[in-house]
């Protein structure tokens, strides 16, 4: 039973947040009361939004404005304090992925995502971070190609009974053939050099 008013604690105190834009004339409205008469801020500002059509309407007063629910770019990190512990811990509350932006008139054409982010060092932020990566398609299929190929190497290679190996060198000279010889010794032993003949079967 405590743990299950614990998790529902939890939930309770898990928010939902997003960023409202509003014109001029009415962010300056609300703005005043929230610094003057912030108890006026639930019967002047009423917000009514379908989350699955990404529309809405604002009221700030008397007026109606048109509302668009938008997602960003980027993820926007909220944080709460408390006043009286003199702003020294921060508490977060949320993640903030969209912004309701108000108009003055209904929009036909409205884009579900913000191309921007929400400081201006993130000014057409998806455009310049986020765009796709050139390719090369000649570089593409040499490489699908020799991927291919390994695959069918690699899977003949576990079906086979018995396996052999030869080591070649681009310049075989007499003068470091003993040293290639020692470097094979020490890699793959005595018995296991370019010049065996030895068969050597795989246990599974």
């Amino acid at each position: 039973m405590k743990f299950e008013k614990m998790l529902r604690a939890q939930s309770d105190e898990i928010e939902e947040q997003f960023i409202l834009r509003l014109p001029i004339v009415e962010s300056e409205k609300i703005r005043g009361l929230l610094r003057d008469k912030p108890e006026k801020l639930k019967r002047t500002l009423k917000i009514d939004l379908d989350p699955l059509k990404c529309e809405g309407t604002v009221i700030v007063g008397r007026k109606s404005l048109p509302a668009y629910l938008k997602k960003f770019p980027t993820i926007i990190e909220s944080y709460k304090t408390n006043i009286a512990n003199d702003k020294t811990n921060l508490y977060k509350t949320a993640d903030i992925s969209y912004i309701l932006e108000c108009f003055e008139h209904p929009v036909k054409k409205v884009k579900k995502e913000f191309i921007h982010g929400y400081t201006p060092p993130l000014k057409n932020v998806k455009k310049n971070r986020f765009r796709k990566t050139l390719v090369n398609p000649e570089e593409t299929e040499t490489t699908e190609m020799i991927t291919k190929e390994l695959y069918y190497l690699l899977s003949t290679d576990l079906d086979a009974v018995t396996t052999r190996f030869e080591i070649l060198y681009e310049n075989d000279n007499d003068e470091n053939r003993p040293n290639n010889l020692q470097t094979e010794m020490h890699l793959f032993g005595q018995f296991l050099s370019s010049d065996s003949d030895v068969e050597i079967d795989i246990v599974d």
